[in-house]
């Protein structure tokens, strides 16, 4: 293996926070520590070298774009837990020793589960921790947005969450997001929780938000494993960042599902906090609907509609109306303007007026 100075290295999604990244292994020189006796800790950025390729041939860049991975390959990345029911369950590992990547947002970590049709991951030597000028670890959080003094309310915030994993979620927060957008609203939406990858947000603006923010601005790799305290971190920094903007609607998607154990968290602290004003309920199929409903009435959540992937034909639309007396609407039907309007219509006139007042 080629070994020089003029080694590129691929620096991946989790980076994106993290100013003048070095293109190569020389720029480098003196800043990339191996401490094979320290153990990682989450968030903590290493350059690694791709020694076996598995489910992730890609890596998504610190500008979305998608770089093909050959063995021998140098990525930029860091260290981070993994919840993913259909993919990985990852730990951040006691050592320096070889590990896995466990998103192509660029977290790495150890594989301790997995999906039965998940391929193995694509393993990694890691080569030592990125170093800043004192010689200290360069840890994401370093450079994490900080929650700014506007206050939590003035834009109508609407939630976006799901009975699991692959529920439909994500189609359901940028059909939400294009709907508002074609009633002529200006929008901003933020992934809240999940594992760093930048596809979501992209659909996302495609759909017509105007700012995006995620975790990964917050200095988290993942939201596995956060506490309450760093919870509610994110969401009062990413809710004040977007409302600088003045937006008119701001959309959370949340990641995984109801049961999982941050979406618990963020739920109960929405309950005490009230910081969304109107939540809408992915679920992948009618038997889910009456349990994730009533659930999410525990919490107090403002529940207004039921979509996802339970909305795919007419017949399976039928079986959940019958769970439930809100509607069930169909992504089409939630990029339909006047479908929009009408369904936040309460917390839109709302917003309006305190901005009147305001």
């Amino acid at each position: 293996m080629n070994d020089s100075k003029h080694r590129l290295i691929k620096w991946s999604y989790t980076t994106h926070l993290l100013p003048h990244l070095p293109q190569t292994l020389g720029e480098l020189s003196g800043k990339l520590v191996s401490d094979e006796s320290g153990s990682p800790n989450p968030n903590d950025v290493v350059v690694a070298e791709v020694v076996e390729l598995g489910r992730h041939k890609r890596i998504s860049l610190t500008d979305a774009s998608r770089a093909k991975l050959f063995v021998g390959d140098l990525v930029g990345i860091a260290y981070g837990y993994r919840y993913a029911t259909r993919q990985y369950e990852g730990a951040v590992p006691a050592s320096f020793d070889p590990c896995h990547l466990l998103s192509a947002g660029g977290v790495c970590g150890a594989v301790v589960g997995m999906a039965e049709e998940m391929e193995p991951p694509t393993l990694l030597r890691p080569l030592g921790f990125v170093t800043d000028d004192a010689g200290q670890r360069v840890n994401l959080k370093q450079h994490a947005l900080r929650p700014v003094q506007i206050g939590m309310a003035g834009s109508a915030t609407i939630m976006v969450v799901g009975s699991s994993m692959d529920s439909g979620k994500t189609r359901a927060a940028y059909s939400i997001i294009h709907g508002l957008y074609r009633a002529g609203l200006r929008v901003c939406a933020a992934k809240i929780t999940g594992t760093a990858a930048p596809k979501d947000l992209q659909l996302m603006k495609a759909a017509g938000a105007e700012r995006l923010l995620d975790f990964t601005d917050v200095g988290h790799t993942s939201t596995a494993r956060c506490s309450r305290d760093e919870l509610w971190n994110l969401v009062a920094t990413i809710k004040s960042q977007l409302s600088q903007s003045r937006p008119d609607a701001i959309v959370f998607e949340i990641a995984d599902g109801i049961s999982q154990r941050e979406t618990e968290i963020l739920l109960g602290l929405n309950r005490v906090n009230q910081y969304v004003d109107a939540t809408v309920y992915a679920c992948s199929d009618a038997l889910g609907v009456q349990a994730g409903v009533n659930m999410l009435s525990e919490y107090d959540a403002n529940v207004v509609a039921v979509s996802g992937w339970v909305g795919c034909s007419p017949l399976s639309i039928r079986e959940a109306q019958e769970q439930t007396d809100l509607p069930v609407l169909r992504t089409e039907e939630l990029q339909d303007p006047s479908v929009t309007r009408s369904l936040f219509s309460d917390i839109l006139e709302r917003q309006q007026r305190h901005e009147m007042i305001a």
